[in-house]
């Protein structure tokens, strides 16, 4: 059976999904935090995450790109539905979350990049545009708060149309009676928005079966496992 180890920083962010899929596949696997950005340029593409699968034999195989490793993940170890066209329904459905964790990863960078350059407690960032008095910091907040405004409308597109899809599921699960790669993606953004204190879109009242879903996924072992390491 290959052995697999999974490179990325100390969060969770573009990880979580192949964790996710790596451990509830029950495979042999390891997580490493290289040292970054000193082992930048040993990486592929320069980024992460990085996948190296080692077969049996030690042959490795090497795969950068976070949809590129979870899809491989998915159909390796068996996250995809069985018919070819719920495989491609349920890709669409990653594409359309996959929208929502780079909304997301919009403005964690904007924030971080900017916190980097004008410093933590930079007008721009704690205050409203209006509240701004210096030119420079009226930018910062006025681009926060498109970014922001931009990851709401995204949530709330996405809820709105995946309650529907989810709403005619008996068990809670985008396919069939078991989990899936879909099933795995959402619970992966919606866990990322809450560890933010982003996720207040993702109401019980107004969107049930979308929480049902994460509720489900939330209460597996192995799950918890890998969101609280």
């Amino acid at each position: 059976m290959s052995k697999y180890e999974l490179f990325y920083l100390p969060f969770h962010g573009r990880s979580l999904t192949s964790k996710i899929l790596l451990e509830l596949g029950g495979v042999d696997w390891k997580l490493t935090h290289p040292e970054w950005p000193k082992e930048k340029l040993n990486m592929p593409y320069g980024r992460l995450p990085v996948l190296v699968e080692t077969d049996i034999d030690g042959t490795k195989f090497t795969l950068a790109e976070s949809r590129a490793i979870e899809e491989y993940l998915a159909d390796k170890l068996g996250f995809y539905p069985k018919d070819k066209r719920q495989q491609a329904i349920c890709l669409q459905y990653v594409n359309q979350i996959f929208d929502v964790m780079e909304s997301y990863v919009n403005l964690i960078v904007y924030r971080k990049r900017t916190a980097r350059d004008a410093g933590e407690e930079a007008e721009g960032l704690t205050k409203k545009p209006e509240e701004c008095e210096d030119r420079d910091q009226f930018f910062i907040a006025k681009n926060l708060e498109i970014i922001n405004e931009s990851l709401t409308s995204t949530i709330a597109y996405f809820l709105e149309k995946h309650d529907h899809i989810l709403s005619s599921s008996k068990s809670g699960y985008y396919f069939g009676d078991s989990v899936t790669y879909a099933d795995i993606a959402l619970f992966s953004v919606f866990t990322c928005l809450e560890f933010r204190g982003l996720d207040t879109q993702f109401s019980s009242t107004k969107f049930p079966h979308v929480m049902k879903l994460i509720e489900i996924l939330r209460v597996n072992k192995s799950i918890a496992r890998v969101v609280n390491s």
